[in-house]
């Protein structure tokens, strides 16, 4: 039974730890976004003056 527990154990780690790295590159990709935006926003400002 040991050995199913462990079994059992070492996939769920993997699991967990994914999750949170698509967390990570999803705030990233996010944070790119923004910027781009922000950046396009404020060049199209400057250009308008």
């Amino acid at each position: 039974m040991a050995g199913k527990n462990s079994k059992n154990k070492k996939p769920i780690k993997p699991a967990e730890k994914n999750p949170v790295n698509q967390n990570r590159s999803a705030q990233i990709l996010f944070a790119i976004f923004a910027v781009i935006l922000i950046l396009s926003m404020v060049l199209s400002a400057v250009t308008s003056f």
